[in-house]
Formats: structure tokens, C-alpha cells, sequence
């Protein structure tokens, strides 16, 4: 490596770590308060919270690392131009383009690092991020009780539960009846308007607020005599070391939680389900060519028509999951892919633009990859119906964009303005 390589490898290293930083940042926030959400709504612990987040940060830097490259080479050339380097370049006999190879080379580097990420990581941490999400999401009290409206609930201690309505979203339980049966005698009852449930301690402590109610219950002394009295707020106390939930394991992975390996097993699975509904569909079309039904004989037709629709619907249905599977393996390898086509696009971009300073650089690499998941949002769309192949739907964004910075980069390498100023 030449003293010119490292010297331009260097003045791209700050850049690129600022502009990472703050992408990550930027897309970490909804990420945040997600997680906050989880820990201040369903009491989770602090643990489970931190690797909620860690997980969910797979994606971010799967995203971030593209943008923070776009953001690095239009401030390094930025700073360039206004600084005269690439005229003092030039000058010396080193061209536009010689200046930008040792930046496609490691954005080459680069590329093939976030190839084994996405294929390595970003599938298990995915998957591990929707598990736990599962587990947190059973957690949630109103969404365990809704299950069991209506029904009293036994085994909560010496405690019965019966709720007659349950609003999940609010987590907010209505018409509440709870029996304690843990003194001497019959039952005490507890009676509320409405109230609230929370589990904590992955379910070894459970917490239940009682608002506006009465309780009924017989005095210890006399038997006969029944106590009732009204209380504005209650706290029942439930703690059974025993009812511990046991973490949320689910074996199925979707195709954003599937290796290379994995969806091109899945897809080919699918193209030879097509091919098997296909080949059903065919030589049942046959068999009635050589022998036509009779017209009386309606039942049968009835059912062979059936059979048809459902087979070609099994094969619409195949052709539709293999190129999702697709789509998902060329998503793989195109996103880490725009490191390169972003050197190609930000290096003319930023020495014919000519400014210092991260804020211009921020906001066009933002324009741009805006742009770029655009197009890349809406060729996943048109491959999922069908209408365009799922390699020109991922690799389309690329393909416009690096043509796009092929004209720059020519344009630069001639020393043409990006406009020009009218003389007068």
C-alpha cells in the first residue's frame, strides 16, 4: 500500500466513524424507546431490556454501515477539493480516478464484511429478537388474562381471579372479583370497578391494584356476622416462586431470520412444490382430454375443477414464497454491495461540490439513501407480486445509483463543474 492510499484511507476513517455514530444513533432512538416501553410497561428487568436492544441492533448496523461510507466519502473529497489536495493531486501527475481506488477496495473489503454479518449474525439475532419479544409479549398481564375472560382463575396463591372485561391495550381490567381463601372460614371476597395486573419477576411476584371497591368477608369471632366495608385503592400481593414462566423457544424462522444456506434451501423447496402442483395440474388436464366426462356427470366435475383451482393455487402459492426467499437472498448480498456503489456515487459528488463540513455531507448522503431504500422498498413490493424478477428488484438500486456515480466520477475525472455559472 502506497503513502498516497494510506494517507486517503485515513482522512476517510474519522468520517466514517462520525457518520456511523450518528446514524446508528438516529436509528437507535424508535429502538429505544421501544425497549423503554417494555421496562417501564411490563416491568421487565434491566438484563432482558439491554439484549432486547442488542439484538435489535443488528438491523441498524446493517443499514448504518452504507450510509456512514456515503457520509465519509463526501466529507474526506469535500474537504479535498476545498483544500486544493486534488489540484496539488493532479499537479503531480495522480488522477481522479487513481485517488479513488484505494477506497473501492476497501469499501470491496468492506462489502464482504457485512456479507458474512448479514448472513452470520443478522439472521440468529433476529430470531432471538423476535423470541424474546414473544416472551416479553406473554408477560404482558392483560394479554394472558384475555384469554380467560369471563372464568375465574385458580392457583394465584391462595387467590381466585375472575375478570370480566380486558382491555389489552391499556392493560386495564374491569368488573373484578378476587376470592382470598387464605384466612380461617369461608372465603373473603374483594370487589372493584376496575384495576390493574403486573408481573414481575418473570412471574414469581404478581401485583394486582384494586380501584373504587368493597370487600365481604365473615368475622373470625362470630361466623355469622358479615363484614363489608369500601376501599378506594388495593394491592394484592401474589408470590409463588413456582410460577416462574419458562423462556419463549420457537424452533420456525422466518426469511429475515435464515442464513444463505437456509434460504436457498427454502427456495428451492418452494420451486419444487411449484413444479410438483404444476406436473398434478398437467397430467390431470390430460387425463380429461383422452377421457371427457359425461355432461350428466356433475358431481365429478364439480370435484375435478376443485382439485385444479386448489393445485394451481398451491403453485401461485410457491411461486410467491420462493421469490420472497429470493428477495431476501439478493437483499443479503445488494445492501452490503452499495458500500461500493457509494464510493463510486460520494467521491465525485463531493470534490465537485466542493463544500466543507458534516452537515451538507449528512443531509445529501440522507437524500440519498432515502432515495436508495425507496427503490429498494418498492422493488421488493413489485417482486412479491410477481411483476418483476427478485434480482432486479434488489439490485436495481444499485444499478441506477452506480450509474450515477459512473457519470460523476467521469465528470469529475475531467475536471467538469457539476453546473455552470452563467457569465455576465
Amino acid at each position: 500500500m502506497t503513502t498516497l492510499s494510506r494517507y486517503l484511507l485515513r482522512q476517510h476513517l474519522g468520517p466514517f466513524c462520525f457518520g456511523l455514530t450518528l446514524i446508528v444513533f438516529v436509528l437507535m432512538i424508535d429502538a429505544v424507546l421501544q425497549v423503554m416501553d417494555q421496562v417501564l410497561s411490563k416491568g421487565i428487568a434491566l438484563g432482558q431490556a439491554g439484549q432486547l436492544f442488542l439484538f435489535n441492533l443488528a438491523w441498524i448496523l446493517a443499514l448504518a454501515v452504507p450510509m456512514a461510507v456515503l457520509i465519509a466519502v463526501l466529507m474526506a473529497f469535500g474537504r479535498l477539493a476545498v483544500d486544493h489536495e486534488l489540484i496539488a493531486a493532479k499537479a503531480s501527475g495522480v488522477g481522479f480516478l487513481q485517488l479513488t481506488r484505494p477506497l473501492l477496495g476497501a469499501a470491496l473489503v468492506l462489502t464482504g464484511l457485512m456479507v458474512l454479518f448479514n448472513d452470520r449474525v443478522l439472521p440468529d439475532w433476529n430470531h432471538r429478537a423476535r423470541n424474546l419479544s414473544a416472551d416479553l409479549q406473554r408477560r404482558k398481564a392483560a394479554l394472558v388474562l384475555k384469554e380467560k375472560e369471563g372464568a375465574f382463575i385458580h392457583g394465584l396463591g391462595p387467590y381466585s381471579l375472575l375478570v370480566h372485561q380486558v382491555d389489552e391495550a391499556a392493560n386495564l381490567l374491569q368488573g373484578i372479583t378476587v376470592l382470598d381463601s387464605g384466612g380461617q372460614g369461608p372465603p373473603a371476597t374483594l370487589r372493584a370497578a376496575s384495576g390493574e395486573l403486573s408481573i414481575y419477576e418473570e412471574g414469581r411476584y404478581i401485583r394486582l391494584t384494586l380501584n373504587e371497591g368493597e370487600f365481604l368477608r365473615y368475622d373470625e369471632g362470630d361466623p355469622t356476622h358479615l363484614l363489608r366495608g369500601t376501599f378506594t385503592r388495593q394491592v394484592v400481593h401474589v408470590e409463588d416462586p413456582q410460577r416462574a414462566l419458562t423462556p419463549y423457544q420457537s424452533s420456525y424462522r422466518s426469511d429475515r431470520e435464515m442464513d444463505l444456506a437456509g434460504l436457498y434451501q427454502a427456495a428451492a423447496e418452494q420451486r419444487q412444490r411449484q413444479r410438483d402442483a404444476q406436473v398434478l395440474r398437467d397430467s390431470t388436464l390430460q387425463v380429461l382430454a383422452a377421457f371427457p366426462a359425461p355432461l350428466d356427470s356433475t358431481g365429478p366435475a364439480q370435484q375435478t375443477a376443485r382439485f385444479l383451482k386448489k393445485q394451481q393455487g398451491l403453485r401461485e402459492h410457491a411461486v410467491q414464497a420462493a421469490d420472497s426467499f429470493w428477495v431476501e437472498i439478493h437483499k443479503k448480498l445488494s445492501i452490503p454491495f452499495a458500500c461500493v456503489v457509494f464510493v463510486l456515487l460520494g467521491a465525485p459528488l463531493g470534490a465537485l461540490l466542493r463544500r466543507r463540513g458534516a452537515a451538507v455531507s449528512v443531509s445529501i448522503s440522507l437524500a440519498f439513501f432515502w432515495a436508495y431504500w425507496m427503490f429498494l422498498i418498492g422493488g421488493e413490493e413489485l417482486a412479491d407480486r410477481g411483476l418483476v424478477s427478485p434480482g432486479l428488484a434488489m439490485w436495481a438500486p444499485n444499478l441506477v445509483f452506480g450509474t450515477l456515480g459512473l457519470v460523476l466520477l467521469y465528470w469529475a475525472a475531467q475536471d467538469r463543474p457539476l453546473w455552470r455559472r452563467s457569465r455576465r
